[in-house]
């Protein structure tokens, strides 16, 4: 069974029709259209270019909504129209607003790239882009996000959902992998197909060598034809890979004066857990929601190990336990808890998110006194906001993380829309987990076993990733320490050296786990290779690889702190860093005009050191100061505020990437 959900990266091309509210019959032809995806050692560049003809005889707004995972960033566009070609620089929002409104208010052809707050697809973050084009003429815009790519449950999986709404003369699609260990594992699948290919095929051609791969999808019209004469493709192309993995402290890639470590460890024994449910049964979660959860129960409670220990808790204004304290997961207590799930998960009072939270932490503190060496987990389901007891969200959070005290890893999960995922997502990152969403929909229970899956298998506990002092820059390094790591997936430390260090460094990774001849703790090291280079990488590939992850992780921290100062400081920390390495991130834009072009405007600081140094936070736009520092607007988070007006043709294309994982 094919589960696809918050992996590598699905690419939605919906090229949808074009209707003018003046000729509803006239369609936008799509003449040309291009995917370009390049992997290096997880780190993802996409390309994608599409070629458009505007049959009318006026000018159009066309909208471009863009759907981005939530772990990339838009970092390029560019359109052509005529003989002209515009380039997109970073800005902050509102500079990027008003250079787009004077563009267009002028009549000249503009564009711009904007991350919105409506609701997106699976894990997605949403953009808008803009395009102005003039009548009778075509346009060609090319469109690059760049993507870290995360191991789920043992691959790596890049989807394409080709989906054009009609036969595209000249479609393609192209992806390259290149890793500096060996590939392995590599296998594809067509569109609407669900046999896994691992050599060329119909209109497939893939290209093989130890560490390299190219798979080149490029479907003739009457292929296209086959799947509907008048639509064209309609499904997913699917490619999925893996790489060696040895039993020690991983790679670290050093280029220039940067680094990306990587560490999945394989041959380690699966550690015993420690696992508490805790499960919202207010009465917003009757009907299909409990009736999901109720499902889902049964199956994750017959994958719990015989030497693992569990406990149900249920809250609504109310707590529930099945047992007084955790019981071993044996074949009779699991299924008496199954009876006990089906009997008591049936909804009915207010959220008190708090006291369930406290009282799993309290399950957990005592079972660790008799119980080391094992992985403590704490899974939280709830599908609306605090209504009971303590219902304000940063309360809670301190509370939540004082009483933890790094004892367990919570994993929130929010089901629905109707959830705070903000206090989700903060809860989660300060207390060692990470929040997801569940899709009120058909494969619910799907979602929620692949979430499981992901955590179930600890491999190793109180992970320390450590490098010489004199070496890196201790304050641009990314996170260093993790509670535990579940097999299948992959530990990514990203940094900065000093000026002139040395080569002949280690990397030394220290954590509780078991290799099947040696318990307790565990020593791995890692030696830097140099000097990075080859036909698939980029000269600034361990930089942007940092700065990417960095960004992510100062936009978590922003989230988390409670002192607005700090709060502030960290907030202009990732601004800085969007402008100086061009990220579309929630605070910047990315803004087409002709002014922008001719230079009439504020071009991005080319200074990477001193915007990222010399920050400060004040004007309305980015400009240099008298004395070299840089003054940027903190953005409010909000929307462009552009719309699709009454005369305008619509032409919605509409770009979908998707992390999402495939279970076998």
């Amino acid at each position: 069974m094919f589960n696809m959900w918050n992996s590598l990266f699905l690419l939605l091309i919906n090229l949808c029709y074009a209707f003018s509210e003046l000729n509803r019959s006239t369609v936008l032809e799509i003449t040309d259209l291009a995917i370009v995806a390049k992997t290096y050692a997880r780190f993802s560049e996409v390309t994608v270019t599409a070629e458009v003809m505007n049959t009318q005889s006026s000018g159009r707004e066309f909208m471009f909504a863009v759907q981005v995972p939530t772990s990339g960033f838009i970092t390029g566009f560019q359109m052509t129209t005529g003989n002209t070609t515009l380039r997109g620089i970073v800005q902050e929002k509102s500079a990027a607003d008003k250079a787009y409104d004077q563009a267009k208010d002028s009549g000249t052809s503009a564009g711009k790239v904007s991350q919105q707050p409506s609701n997106p697809g699976r894990d997605m973050d949403n953009f808008a882009l803009y395009m102005n084009v003039a009548g009778n003429s075509s346009a060609k815009f090319e469109l690059n996000y760049q993507e870290v790519i995360k191991r789920r449950l043992g691959f790596y999986r890049q989807i394409f959902h080709v989906e054009p709404k009609q036969v595209v003369r000249n479609l393609s699609l192209m992806c390259i992998i290149e890793e500096p260990q060996d590939i392995h594992g590599l296998s594809y699948s067509l569109p609407n197909h669900t046999e896994a290919l691992e050599s060329s095929s119909q209109a497939v051609t893939v290209k093989a060598a130890p560490k390299r791969r190219v798979i080149e999808y490029r479907p003739t019209v009457e292929q296209q034809q086959r799947y509907n004469a008048d639509t064209g493709i309609a499904g997913d192309f699917v490619v999925a890979y893996d790489v060696d993995h040895q039993n020690d402290g991983g790679i670290v890639l050093v280029q220039n004066d940067y680094f990306v470590h990587y560490f999945s460890p394989s041959g380690l024994q699966i550690l015993p857990k420690n696992i508490i449910f805790v499960i919202d049964i207010s009465g917003s979660m009757g009907g299909f929601k409990i009736q999901k959860v109720r499902e889902v129960m049964h199956v994750i409670l017959g994958k719990l190990r015989d030497y693992d220990y569990f406990n149900i808790l249920l809250f609504d204004d109310r707590i529930t336990l099945w047992k007084k304290s955790p019981e071993r997961a044996t074949a009779s207590n699991i299924e008496v808890a199954r009876r006990y799930a089906d009997e008591t998960l049936v909804a009915r009072g207010s959220t008190n998110i708090n006291t369930a939270l406290i009282d799993a932490v309290d399950l957990l503190r005592g079972l660790s006194k008799r119980e080391d060496g094992r992985g403590r987990v704490i899974v939280f389901l709830t599908d609306g906001h605090p209504t009971a007891g303590i219902v304000d969200p940063t309360q809670i959070r301190r509370n939540v993380k004082t009483r933890n005290e790094g004892l367990a890893s919570i994993f929130a999960l929010g089901f629905g829309y109707n959830v705070d995922m903000a206090f989700l997502e903060a809860l989660a990152y300060e207390n060692g987990g990470f929040a997801r969403r569940i899709y009120e929909e058909s494969d619910a229970s799907d979602q929620l076993e692949t979430f499981y899956a992901e955590i179930s298998t600890p491999l190793l506990v109180d992970v320390n990733v450590k490098y010489t002092p004199t070496v890196i820059v201790s304050d641009q390094v990314t996170r260093t320490v993790f509670p535990q790591y579940f097999q299948g997936t992959e530990l990514v430390v990203a940094g900065r050296l000093r000026n002139n260090a040395p080569s002949d460094w280690q990397a030394t990774v220290t954590a509780e786990g078991d290799t099947g001849s040696t318990s307790g703790r565990l020593d791995f090291t890692a030696t830097p290779e140099y000097p990075l280079d080859g036909p698939g990488v980029t000269s600034d590939f361990a930089e942007r690889y940092w700065a990417f992850s960095r960004i992510k992780e100062l936009l978590k921290m922003e989230l988390v702190e409670e002192n607005r100062e700090q709060k502030s400081i960290y907030r202009e920390m990732a601004l800085n860093m969007s402008l100086a390495y061009q990220f579309v991130t929630p605070l910047t834009s990315m803004v087409v005009t002709e002014s922008v072009n001719a230079g009439e405007v504020d071009e991005p600081i080319e200074d990477r050191e001193m915007l990222l140094g010399l920050g400060k936070v004040s004007g309305g736009k980015i400009t240099r100061s008298s004395d070299s520092s840089i003054i940027a607007q903190n953005s409010n988070w909000r929307s462009s505020g552009h719309s699709i007006v009454q005369d305008t043709t619509l032409f919605g294309l509409v770009f979908v990437l998707i992390s999402r994982l495939l279970v076998f």
